[in-house]
């Protein structure tokens, strides 16, 4: 499945490059430092991880069932253990759809 068929799976008609990032959260028109906090059995987290497999996108990865230190982090800064989460030049991120079409948005102004 290619990039284009990914997106108009999960998100239909979706125009990464008319995507609005929410108040808050920094735009996806430049390089950003990205971290995702997730645990590997979560649906939500797998939904985020592929489109980063099929993106290309660079992310770390924190692991918040393997790694008390990320889920502690993770608590510290946003008050919730709630996964997905992705940190966007510091700045939190939930809801696996609303990081997928980030991400989406992020490839399609930065990386190609």
């Amino acid at each position: 499945m290619g990039i284009i068929d990914l997106i108009q799976r999960l998100f239909g008609s979706f125009d990464p490059m008319a995507y609005e990032a929410p108040v808050g959260i920094p735009s996806p028109d430049e390089p950003r430092t990205l971290e995702l906090y997730k645990f590997d059995t979560c649906p939500f987290c797998i939904r985020v991880m592929r489109v980063v497999d099929k993106t290309g996108v660079d992310v770390t990865y924190r692991d918040t069932r393997g790694d008390s230190a990320a889920s502690d982090f993770l608590f510290e800064q946003t008050g919730r253990t709630t996964v997905p989460c992705m940190f966007i030049d510091g700045v939190p991120m939930f809801e696996s759809a609303d990081i997928s079409k980030w991400l989406l948005a992020y490839h399609a102004r930065t990386m190609e």
